[in-house]
This record gives C-alpha cells, structure tokens and sequence, in this order.
C-alpha cells in the first residue's frame, strides 16, 4: 500500500482497506502516515506526499460496516430509508422484533391461518407458541449473511423438491449420512483391531475370532454405495454372542468384553437412521415436510416485512441493514431475475484503484459480494489464514478463502501480472521459535482437511520471523519455553475437597504470584523487563462460567484481576436485587422477588424475620402474610416491614408519573442502595453496573417504549433468549491487571505470557 502511494503516485483516497476491527483500522492509519513522515523527511519538496496528509481524512480505510454506513449516508435515495436515519439501540430492536411478531402471530391467529396453524401444531407444545416464535428469530439471524435473504429461503426450500424414486443416498442429506457413517466406521475397525492384537498376543485366539468377525461385519458398511444398500444392511446385521469360559480367567478378556460392548452400542446407535428408514420412506418424508417448510419461510418472510416497516416508521436500522442496504445500492434485480451493478457501482469500480481485505477468512456472503461488486476483478487483495478462523457460526464463511487459497497460482517471476496469484505469508513475527514448534507439532496431528478444512503440513506451519535475543542478566529468567502443567487431583495433600478447576484456578494463582516474585523477564519493543500484571492474560473456552473461580483464587493472594463476563450482568447481584425491587413495585404478590428484596441489604430482614412473617399467612402470598404481620408481630420486626410498606407505598405512587430511569435512580438514592454497594470490595463495577442500568432504562424509554411492566417483561425476554445488556467496563486497556478473556474475545491482542486454562474438558 505504501509503495502504490509513494512509488505510484496513487492518492490514498483511491484505495479501500478493509478491516476487521476498528483498532486495527486506526493501526493502519498511524502506519501508513508515520511512512509517509519519514519519506516526507527524505524529500520535504515532495508535494504528492504532501498532499497524502491531507487526503488522510477522507481514506477508505475502515471496517466493512463504517464503509458500508458511508455508502448508505452518501446514497440513501437509492434505498427506502429516511436520510437521518439512526443505529438502533441493541434493547431497542430486540422489542421491536418482539412486538413484530407478536402482531404477526396474533393476525394470523385471528384469520384462522391455515398454514400457520400446521406450523403451530408441528413446532409447538400445548403451553405456548414461543419454540415457532424462536425459530422464526433463528432462521431470520442467520440468513441476513446471505446477500439476498428471500432468495435464499426460497432456493432452500426448493432442494425438497425431489422424485420419489430417487435413492435418498443421492440427496444433500443423505450425503452427509453416508459419508458420516463410513467415517465412523473407521474410527470403530481401528479401535476392534487393537482389541484383537492385543487377544491374539495373550494367546486368547477364540475371543479374538469373535473380534475378527465384529470387524468383518462392521467393515461391509465401508462399501456402501446407496441409502438402500445402507438400510438393508443395517438391518441384516447381528452379532455374537461373546463365548463364556469360565477356565480362562484374564482381565484382558473381561476389559475386552466391556470396551466390545461399548463399540457395538454406539455403533448401533450410528445406523438407526439406516434402520428405521428405507430409501422411500426418507423420500416420502422429504416431499411431506416440503409445505410445512415452505409455509415456514412465507412466516419469515412476512416477519421481515413487517419489522423492515417498523424500523422503517422509527427511521432506525439495525446491524444487519447496513451490508443489506449497502448492496441494494450496488446491484438490482433485472426482468429476467438476475442482480445487475448499479451506476453507483461503477463509479466505485472507476474510484478505487486497489481493494485490501484484512482478516479475508471470516468474512461472509454479503460482505464478499458487496467487495466483489465495487472492484475491478483483478485489483482485490485479501490477506488471512483460514488457521484463524474462528467465526463460522457467525456465519463466516472461510470456503471463500480456501476457494481461492487452492486455486490460485504461486507468484512466479513470468507470473507477475497474472490474475489469482497466491503469496504465502508463512512468518511469524510475534512469537518464539519454542512457541511455533509446539504449535506446529500439536496442530500437524490434529488439523485436516475434515477437521479444520486444511491439511495443516510443512507447507502450512508458522515460520520463524523474529530473533528473540537473551535478557542482559543471565541470573533472571525469563519467557521461554512453553510449559505444560498436569495436576494429579489424587495427589493433593489436604482434607479440603476441591473441583477440579479449583486446583486449577489456585495453581495458576500460585504460578503468577511465583512469575512475579522471581522477577519473571517479559520483552518489550527494547529489551527486556520484569514481568506486571498487565502482562498476563488467563484465556478460557468460556469465560462467563468459571471466570469467577480464577479471580477468587487471584484475590485471595492479593493479585488484581478483571474478567469481562458481560453476559451475566442480569444475574449480577446488584442487578437483579433492583430488578427485583421494581417488579415487587410493579406487583408486590411476587413471592420470590419479594423475599430477595426484604432479604438484601436495603432492608435487612433475616431468615427468622421470614419465618415469622410467613406464619401469619401460610397458603397465601408472601406479601399478604407481609401484610398480617404488620399487625400481628411486635418490636424491631413490626417496625421493619412499617418501614418497608411506608417505602413500598411512596414507590408505587411515584412509579405512575416519574420517568422510568428517574425513578429507578429515585430508588437507588431512597433505599441507600449504592451507599452500601459503594463499601463492597467490588464496588466499583457494581456501581457502574448500576449506573448502566439506568441509562439502558433512559434509552429504552427514548425508543417510544414506556411504563415499567413493560420495561421488566422485556429484561424478562432477554434472560429467556439468553440475551443480556453487557455489564459495564471499569477496567482502561492499560490497567495493571491480570485479565481472563475468553480464546474469542483474545484474538488480535498480544500478551507476553498466556495461561491456556481448562483445556482437559472435551470438545
């Protein structure tokens, strides 16, 4: 890119980057304008340069939805959308989706739909219609990757469009079946083999000729060909009976015996498809399920009507949008139903002169069409490692990648202007040579082409690009060699009981804590250092479930911790402690809601108090036991709940015309609440959990929305949806903390010394 600017003359607004974050797109800037100063300083005449600083202001270089946003603001008279359009706040459009559908199921309800009845009936159980309501929501996510969504379901549903004679073998699900089984059944020979090796090596040849023939059998469902073939099969086979003799006593023959039957279960378990249908029967079943579908994609597709309207009438778009509109601009649908570049598209084709892709690998359909759209066919370069992707179920789609990664050339010396040329970029400069020979020796044994999509050989393997030299005293040490700790959980000497990620979390805790008293060298940009906090990263497959163990086990020896498991800030204390407060004002007959909030901290009442106050009703609800005691109880417990239904009362009163979020900042100051939350140890964040709480509750009210029982319905769809707000963030970037991220959240950072926790739990 630099060359093109300085040795090409090329003006750098004439060059789109793309990247994935907006981090690296700032990087990119600093980069390229820190060139641009330093040739500047070589030649300060040079005008061309010059004017690049200028130009900065205006490059294209950015993530894919801040271009795709600049090309729906500079064209939205090509699009039904109002020019002040806004981004949709996140609570805002899941109640907008909620209510979109709520209507529509509610229309359909009162026309006796038919169709829709069937999908009630087929997707449903007797309590509700939330489970068809879901999968509306689900198939609607995910085909907003698809460049053209409605197109999309309809083609979908077009595959059940099948000839009953047709070998279910031959269709794009019994595909997959057949391959899946073939490649099971290896897994099945390889293990049976062993187990005959091993009773032919002990002499016990009668129990290894049993093995012999389990392989046999099992080894004809490798010659498949047809789902026919694969049904009679599986339905023909049977095995012996293992052969009882009591003289031979060996525990070979018994583990044998145990591990056979295991193999066989589960084997039985892979053909029961096979065994339950045959060819026809699966066909009959693909042409019956064709209506049901079809009546499926109509319902999403008339929800997305209905919700495009709505957003529409509250001049808001949501994520999605951005690429969808984007596209509409580029490409239009022709009369004869095919898509054709826009104006506005060719005159992108005429401004850039080079399209850069950073991150190519996660990159999706519509992202790779709206590119595709606006370049010139040979002026896209596209940088990326399909090794690091890891947002296929966001629906990225690194086929993409690996298409052209397998299809273009090597760039060769005669091949220099060639179409499709494919430059490897196989050095490494972040890392130790120590560090890449263990990554390669551990992903060489486990990545395919079947798992991972690439045979990761010699060709693939991270090559050194960076010499790390030793720190000037010798005496200290310093990061090196990768380590890998097993703890023995039979060997801990101590009468505690412990979880296993306990250990885990307190050798850790012990291993920092060690790291950091021997003065643990870390490399900077020069030299060497010791080792902070901030140096350190724990990542976890998931950090939202055991995060809270490790900063246990890191506070415990005083060593400052921050996770970032937003997705449990509705579960928070502090959180849902108000939660439960404004439902009790909203309506007090809620058992559970009111125990919580007569047991926190706001009011004090202890589980005695409870027991008491119980008594007076025991059938009744928890409040109108609340209420008899007040008259029936003496003392510092009568005086409590007077102080509590005093307060309950000025609360319900003020609900009915105080704006939602002043309200519940009314509440945070007249219980007392955030004084006492101040005084916790983590007082900080649950302050500022608090605070977000309200401002979530003012931006709710600011999307049209009001009332506080709708406000705690839709916080209840959230937890339901296994949704939430995101907890608030206290912790700067250059906070001297130990940090637990989950492997997702860590990619593209770098940290000098990484903990890889939790790895013994199974994929």
């Amino acid at each position: 890119m630099i060359r093109k600017l300085i040795d090409d003359n090329i003006d750098i607004d004439r060059l789109l980057v793309v990247t994935f974050t907006n981090a690296a797109a700032s990087q990119m800037k600093e980069k390229i304008i820190e060139a641009i100063y330093k040739k500047l300083e070589e030649n300060p005449n040079n005008t061309h340069l010059q004017k690049q600083i200028i130009l900065m202001n205006k490059a294209s270089i950015s993530t894919i939805h801040a271009f795709c946003l600049e090309l729906i603001r500079n064209h939205f008279y090509e699009i039904p959308i109002s020019p002040n359009f806004r981004m949709g706040d996140t609570s805002e459009i899941e109640l907008l989706k909620q209510e979109t559908i709520e209507d529509l199921f509610e229309e359909k309800y009162e026309i006796n739909d038919t169709n829709f009845l069937k999908l009630i009936e087929s997707y449903t159980t007797y309590r509700d219609d939330d489970a068809l309501k879901e999968l509306v929501f689900r198939i609607h996510r995910f085909i907003q990757s698809t460049p053209f969504p409605e197109d999309w379901l309809k083609k979908s549903v077009s595959m059940f469009e099948v000839n009953l004679k047709q070998d279910f073998g031959t269709t794009i699900w019994g595909e997959i079946l057949l391959s899946n089984i073939k490649e099971e059944v290896n897994g099945y020979l390889l293990e049976l083999s062993l187990l005959e090796k091993k009773l032919n090596k002990e002499g016990l040849s009668k129990f290894a000729q049993i093995i012999a023939e389990d392989i046999k059998k099992i080894g004809e469902f490798r010659k498949i060909t047809t789902w026919e073939d694969a049904h009679n099969r599986a339905n023909d086979i049977f095995f012996s009976d293992w052969p009882i003799d009591r003289k031979i006593v060996s525990n070979l023959k018994d583990e044998v015996k145990n591990k056979r039957a295991k193999i066989k279960e589960n084997f039985i378990k892979s053909i029961e498809n096979f065994r339950l249908y045959s060819s026809s029967e699966a066909m009959t079943d693909i042409i019956y399920m064709k209506p049901t579908l079809e009546a499926l994609a109509n319902l999403v597709i008339e929800f997305d009507k209905k919700y495009q309207k709505q957003k529409e009438s509250k001049i808001i778009i949501d994520f999605h949008d951005i690429e969808h509109f984007a596209l509409q601009i580029l490409l239009k649908k022709g009369e004869d139903g095919t898509y054709i570049e826009t104006e506005i598209a060719k005159e992108y084709k005429d401004k850039f002169i080079e399209i850069a892709i950073d991150e190519y690998q996660d990159s999706n359909l519509i992202q790779d069409s709206i590119l595709s759209t606006i370049s010139r066919g040979n002026n896209l370069f596209m940088v990326g490692d399909v090794k690091q992707s890891i947002y296929k179920f966001r629906q990225a789609r690194p086929k993409l990648f690996l298409e052209k990664y397998q299809s273009y050339a090597l760039l060769k010396e005669k091949e220099q202007d060639s179409f499709g040329i494919k430059i490897p970029l196989f050095k490494n400069f972040r890392s130790r040579k120590e560090i890449l020979d263990i990554t390669n020796e551990v992903f060489q044994a486990i990545m395919s082409k079947k798992l991972g999509e690439i045979d990761y050989n010699e060709e693939e393997y991270l090559n050194l690009g960076a010499m790390f030299e030793k720190p000037e005293d010798a005496t200290l040490p310093y990061a090196g060699k990768p380590e890998l700790h097993i703890i023995d959980t039979n060997m801990e000497e101590t009468d505690e009981i412990f979880e296993n990620i306990e250990l885990e979390a307190k050798f850790v805790a012990n291993r920092i804590k060690h790291l950091l008293e021997s003065k643990y060298q870390v490399k900077e940009k020069e030299g060497y250092k010791s080792v902070t906090y901030k140096d350190i990263v724990i990542l976890l497959r998931s950090a939202n479930t055991i995060a809270e163990i490790y900063e246990k086990e890191l506070t415990k020896l005083n060593i400052p911790v921050f996770s970032d498991t937003s997705s449990e800030y509705l579960d928070s204390t502090e959180i849902a402690t108000i939660l439960s407060l404004l439902k009790v004002v909203d309506n007090p007959n809620q058992d559970i809601a009111l125990v919580a909030v007569l047991r926190s901290p706001m009011y004090n009442f202890d589980d005695n108090d409870l027991i008491q106050i119980r008594l007076q009703d025991r059938k009744g609800s928890f409040y109108n036991a609340l209420l008899n005691a007040r008259n029936n109880v003496e003392g510092a417990l009568k005086s409590k709940i007077q102080y509590f239904l005093k307060q309950l009362d000025v609360f319900q009163k003020k609900q009915e015309y105080m704006d939602l979020h002043e309200f519940i900042w009314f509440l945070y100051e007249t219980t007392g609440y955030t004084s006492y939350i101040r005084m916790t140890p983590n007082g900080a964040l649950q302050i500022a959990n608090l605070k977000m709480l309200f401002q979530r509750a003012k931006e709710y009210e600011s999307a049209s929305f009001k009332g506080l029982y709708n406000f705690i319905h839709y916080i209840e769809r959230l937890k339901k949806n296994n949704q939430d707000l995101g907890a608030a963030k206290i912790i700067g970037e250059n906070e001297n903390v130990v940090r637990i991220m989950s492997i997702h959240k860590s990619k593209g950072l770098e940290f000098p010394i990484v903990f890889i926790c939790g790895i013994r739990k199974k994929i």
